[in-house]
C-alpha cells in the first residue's frame, strides 16, 4: 500500500549534495561506481531524468564498461521519451550481457513503448525459463497482453505473477481492473478463494480476496476479509489501510479512523495516510484534529495536492474563505485537473462575495468533470441572484445533459423560465418534475416564493398531489 514518500536516506541526500557540489566547483572528487549508480537512481526516483542522463554520461567517463550505469544510461533516455536511443543501448547491452534480467525487462518495456508488443512478448516468453524473478516476467506480458486486448491471455499471466508473488500489488491491481472490465468477478473469486483453501493462515489470500470484494462495492465482505488478515497478522499495514477505506465507504467514521491510526503505527507516518487520517476526523466533524493531519501530510509531502484540498475543506468549515483560496489554490497548481478542487475554490470564492472569480471556477468545473450536481446548481444560483436567468436557464439545462433524472434541476429550470416569461414551457417542465420527484416540489417556493400564491402552478400540483397520496 503505502511507503514513505521520502524513502531516501539522509545519506543517500548527502551522497548526491556531494556530487552536484563536486561538479559546481569543479573540484573533481572521487565517486565509486555504486555511489554513481546511486545517485542516477535517485534521480530517476526524483524525476530528474535529464539530470539522470548526464550523470550517467559523466560516470561512463570514468566507468566506461559498466552494464549497470549503460542500463540507467538507457532507462533514462526512455523516461525522456528518448526510446528509440535507449533501446539502441539495450540491445547493445543485451548482446554483450544476454539473459541480464534487468536489461532485458527494460528492453520488453522499450519495445512495447515503440509499438513492437509482439517482439516484447516472444522476448519474456522465451526469458520465462531463465528469469529468477517469474512473477515480474508475468506481470509484464500480462500488460502487453493487455495492449493487444488480449484479456484472456493477460488475465492467466497476471494470475500466473499473483500465485508466485501473492502480495505483487500491481498485478492484483490490473486483475482486478481487468475482471471489472471483462465481469468475470466470479473467476477471480474462486482464484482467491482457491488460496485460502489451501491456505487458511495465509493473510495476503484474504487481503487480496478483499481487494476484489472493495472492487465489486461489497464493502461489507471486503471489510470481514481484511479483519480475517488481521487476525492472521496484527502488523499487516495495508490490510487496516483498505480497511479504513472500506469502513469510510459505509460511513463507519470511527472504526475507520481507529484503521487509519494503526496503519500509522505499524508502517509511521506518511502523506498518504496522514490524508486518510485526516478525513476521518472531518467526517466525524472533528475539524481541528482533520486540520492537524491534513497539516502533517502537507509536510511530509509538500506535493501531495489531496493534503492542501483537506486543508482547505477545513477553513470552509470553519468559515475562514480567504485561508480556504489559498490552500485550494496549491491544490489546484498541483493538480489543475481535479473538479473538485474547483468547486473548493468556487465555493469559497462565492462566500466572500467574489461572484466572477467563482462562476469561473464552477464553469471549470464543469468542463473538468461533467455530472456534479452541485456546479449546475450553485453556477446557476449566481446568475439567478444576479438576474441573469437566461444564462441561469442555460446552466440547467447543460447539467440536464449530463444528469436527465435529476428532479431538482427541472425544479429550478420552471424558475429560471417563468422569471424569462416562458410560461408555457416552464408548466410542461414543472409536469416532469413532478412526475420524477414530487416532494421536492417545495424548491419552487424557496427560490420563488410568489408562485405559492401562482393558481396555475397551484393546480397542476394539486393535479399530482392526488396521484401521490395515492
Amino acid at each position: 500500500m503505502t511507503e514513505d514518500f521520502d524513502n531516501h536516506s539522509d545519506q543517500e541526500k548527502e551522497l548526491v549534495k556531494r556530487f552536484e557540489d563536486s561538479l559546481s566547483a569543479n573540484l573533481n572528487l572521487f565517486f565509486g561506481e555504486e555511489e554513481l549508480e546511486d545517485i542516477i537512481r535517485y534521480y530517476h526516483d526524483h524525476f530528474k531524468y535529464r539530470k539522470a542522463l548526464k550523470t550517467s554520461e559523466w560516470a561512463l567517463s570514468k566507468f566506461p564498461f559498466s552494464i549497470e550505469i549503460k542500463l540507467l544510461m538507457a532507462q533514462s533516455h526512455i523516461f525522456l521519451d528518448e526510446v528509440e536511443e535507449g533501446l539502441e543501448i539495450l540491445e547493445n547491452l543485451n548482446n554483450i550481457s544476454p539473459n541480464n534480467e534487468d536489461i532485458v525487462l527494460t528492453l520488453a518495456n522499450a519495445m512495447s513503448i515503440l509499438d513492437q508488443n509482439s517482439d516484447a512478448i516472444q522476448l519474456l516468453q522465451n526469458f520465462i525459463p531463465l528469469a529468477e524473478d517469474k512473477a515480474e516476467v508475468f506481470y509484464l506480458l500480462g500488460n502487453f497482453y493487455r495492449i493487444e486486448n488480449k484479456n484472456r491471455e493477460a488475465i492467466e499471466c497476471l494470475k500466473e505473477a499473483v500465485k508466485l508473488k501473492i502480495n505483487h500489488e500491481d498485478a492484483l491491481f490490473q486483475l482486478a481492473m481487468l475482471t471489472d472490465e471483462e465481469g468475470s468477478f466470479d473467476e477471480i473469486l474462486n482464484f482467491y478463494q482457491e488460496f485460502i483453501d489451501q491456505d487458511p493462515y495465509n493473510a495476503n489470500a484474504w487481503y487480496n480476496l478483499g481487494v476484489v470484494y472493495n472492487r465489486l462495492g461489497k464493502f461489507e465482505d471486503a471489510i470481514a476479509a481484511y479483519d480475517y488478515a488481521l487476525l492472521i497478522d496484527d502488523t499487516f499495514s495495508s490490510a487496516y489501510f483498505n480497511l479504513g477505506n472500506a469502513l469510510m465507504n459505509t460511513n463507519q467514521y470511527e472504526k475507520a479512523l481507529e484503521a487509519y491510526l494503526n496503519t500509522i503505527n505499524c508502517e509511521g507516518s506518511n502523506a498518504e495516510n496522514c490524508c486518510y487520517l485526516a478525513a476521518s476526523y472531518e467526517k466525524l466533524d472533528q475539524i481541528d484534529m482533520a486540520f492537524k493531519y491534513f497539516k502533517k501530510s502537507a509536510k511530509l509531502d509538500s506535493e501531495y495536492d489531496d493534503a492542501w484540498f483537506g486543508l482547505g475543506m477545513c477553513m470552509i468549515k470553519k468559515k475562514k474563505y480567504f485561508e480556504a483560496i489559498h490552500y485550494f489554490k496549491k491544490a489546484i497548481k498541483l493538480t489543475a485537473e481535479n473538479a473538485n478542487y474547483w468547486v473548493g475554490l468556487a465555493d469559497a470564492e462565492y462566500e466572500l462575495g467574489n461572484l466572477q472569480s467563482s462562476s469561473e471556477a464552477y464553469e471549470e468545473a464543469i468542463n473538468l468533470e461533467p455530472g456534479i450536481l452541485e456546479t449546475y446548481v450553485n453556477l446557476s444560483l449566481i446568475y439567478f441572484d444576479q438576474n441573469r436567468f437566461e444564462e441561469a436557464e442555460d446552466v440547467i439545462m447543460e447539467g440536464l445533459e449530463e444528469l436527465p433524472e435529476e428532479a431538482s434541476l427541472y425544479y429550478r429550470l420552471v424558475v429560471y423560465m417563468i422569471k424569462t416569461g416562458k410560461y408555457k414551457e416552464a408548466f410542461s417542465i414543472l409536469e416532469n418534475a413532478l412526475t420524477l420527484d414530487f416532494e421536492k416540489h417545495t424548491l419552487l417556493y424557496e427560490l420563488m416564493p410568489e408562485l405559492e400564491q401562482q393558481k396555475a402552478i397551484y393546480k397542476i400540483i394539486n393535479q399530482y398531489r392526488e396521484g401521490f397520496k395515492e
